[in-house]
């Protein structure tokens, strides 16, 4: 048992404040840190990387009157499908108890200042397709297109915020209220869907981002959503619960991510392109976070879970470019301040101009026992401080010797480049799958001992599972390495007949999971056997 321990995911854990875990049931426990392995880019037949010269079609129809408030603005009250080529002129809302259907392929072109706003209670139905994805992009032309050419899109749920009266009016100046008491909201979905050139500043410290969610639900479906040239930020969270996958935020002025309010939902395979010509007047970091304005210990605290992000900075190199804008010198991978216990895994950070920023004193008290964290994730490349703190009494030193504690199993990278990643600083034709023999594969890690949680493994073999187990469709075999090995992963049925192949090669030190899938296989008893060196384990695993 010296080269490999299949850990039990049917340990006991025990999890403080919102009662989410790194293991919950919403995240694919993949082998690899980032968002991607060297085989699939998720990104491929519906992201866009070059909008502002893609050719759109002129709009048929326009949806909006023109006005910018609320009393004034176009209310949607009930059922609607939207499809083909649109103008959306104005600010236009979703009241309660209407649905906004978009159609896939449609492309929606937004005049200056112009948004859609889905109030509490409306909801709205975009599921575009990998092939037909829908877009919401700028009314100017090719080649004339930049940030900030029309507002955004703006989702309000009932979902818990920490606010006082439990709600609050949207940033932006769009008029409408959010929060409630319930976290499960269902505000609709949105899924293959691009959201091109938003972000406007109504007002200082108040704009319209590329997709703001506004205490909203986990009852809502986020998946497959760019947003590029946001002049705000690229998402941004008010509280709520509401978990997504598969985000983009490419060219981004201000923050990628920004986190806000008891936010305390769950996000996995994010990625982060930025451009070191495109910059706020504000710095610009890859996540932003808050508890609330003003920094207090109010609850439910911003307690949201990223894994399996990948987040380019703009320093491709040292020396590319020569000289780092200011506001992307001082601008953080991870800006978490206000009070804000934001936790990060599995994660990789590269050519910032800082690393990770710790502001507050309270978040980092809550870093003392992992209710803020960042675990099994890398940075690298960094152009300027690596730690940065504000705290009184506490040094970068500090900030840097809790991240690289070995409980947390971090690293840091000189080199952007030893991540070796294909060519995630490409703006023409990105590749952010790593090469075969990147340190981000083979890397990830699902269970975690630290601050408030209570980690039992069992390590008899009698007691070695897969998880979950029984499962429907897929399943994950979880593995510890605790020396460079030579790994096969076979599973095979009630007969004895080789089914899948999960694994064949060389793993290094560390933790990872292997996925089983099973959905086109018959129900029934598997086995899966693992074999490192001279040691073979086995694994018994139900379909159903």
């Amino acid at each position: 048992m010296r080269n490999l321990i299949l850990l039990c995911a049917a340990c006991t854990l025990t999890v403080a404040l919102n009662g989410q875990s790194i293991n919950d049931s919403f995240f694919t426990k993949v082998s690899y840190i980032g968002a991607f392995n060297e085989d699939v880019d998720w990104t491929s037949g519906w992201a866009e990387w070059d909008p502002v010269n893609k050719e759109y079609p002129d709009p048929a129809q326009t949806k909006g009157n023109g006005v910018f408030t609320e009393p004034g603005g176009i209310k949607i009250s009930s059922d609607e499908t939207w499809s083909g080529n649109l103008k959306l002129d104005g600010w236009v809302y979703v009241e309660d108890g209407a649905t906004l259907t978009i159609s896939p392929g449609t492309i929606i072109r937004g005049t200056e200042r112009s948004a859609l706003i889905i109030k509490r209670g409306g909801k709205i139905n975009a599921a575009g397709t990998s092939d037909s994805p829908i877009v919401f992009t700028s009314d100017q032309g090719a080649g004339f297109r930049g940030s900030s050419n029309w507002g955004g899109i703006v989702i309000c749920g009932k979902g818990i915020v920490n606010t006082a009266g439990g709600e609050k009016i949207t940033e932006g100046g769009v008029g409408v209220y959010y929060g409630g008491t319930d976290n499960n909201d269902n505000s609709g979905i949105m899924k293959y869907v691009r959201i091109e050139f938003p972000g406007y500043e109504v007002a200082t410290g108040s704009e319209l981002n590329g997709l703001s969610l506004c205490g909203v639900g986990a009852g809502t479906t986020l998946e497959y959503i760019q947003v590029s040239y946001s002049g705000d930020d690229g998402f941004e969270w008010w509280g709520g619960a509401v978990n997504a996958k598969y985000l983009i935020a490419y060219k981004t002025e201000d923050d990628d991510f920004d986190t806000d309010n008891g936010y305390s939902g769950m996000v996995q395979f994010g990625l982060i392109l930025r451009d070191a010509e495109i910059v706020d007047t504000d710095t610009a970091n890859g996540f932003e976070s808050d508890n609330d304005d003003g920094g207090n210990d109010v609850q439910p605290y911003t307690h949201a879970i990223f894994s399996n992000i990948s987040a380019f900075g703009p320093s491709i190199t040292s020396t590319d470019p020569a000289t780092l804008q200011k506001n992307h010198n001082e601008g953080s991978a991870m800006r978490i301040r206000r009070a804000s216990r934001l936790r990060v895994y599995n994660s990789v950070f590269a050519g910032w101009g800082r690393g990770l920023r710790i502001e507050s004193s309270l978040s980092w008290t809550a870093a003392q026992a992992d209710m803020l964290t960042v675990q099994n994730s890398i940075i690298a490349g960094v152009r300027n401080d690596w730690f940065r703190t504000d705290v009184s009494g506490v040094s970068a030193d500090d900030i840097r010797n809790w991240f690289l504690d070995s409980s947390r199993k971090n690293d840091t990278i000189l080199l952007a480049a030893d991540l070796k990643i294909t060519h995630p600083f490409s703006f023409t034709g990105p590749d952010f799958r790593p090469q075969n023999d990147s340190p981000v594969l083979n890397a990830s890690n699902w269970y975690f001992s630290t601050g408030n949680n209570e980690f039992t493994s069992i390590n008899n073999q009698s007691e070695w599972r897969a998880y979950p187990n029984p499962f429907t469709g897929i399943t994950y075999i979880h593995l510890q390495i605790e020396e460079t090995s030579e790994v096969k992963a076979e599973v095979y049925d009630i007969k004895g007949k080789l089914v899948k192949v999960l694994y064949k090669g060389v793993m290094t030190p560390g933790t990872g999971s292997l996925e089983f899938n099973a959905s086109d296989l018959p129900k029934g008893f598997y086995i899966g056997r693992i074999t490192a060196e001279n040691n073979t384990y086995f694994v018994r695993m139900i379909s159903k």
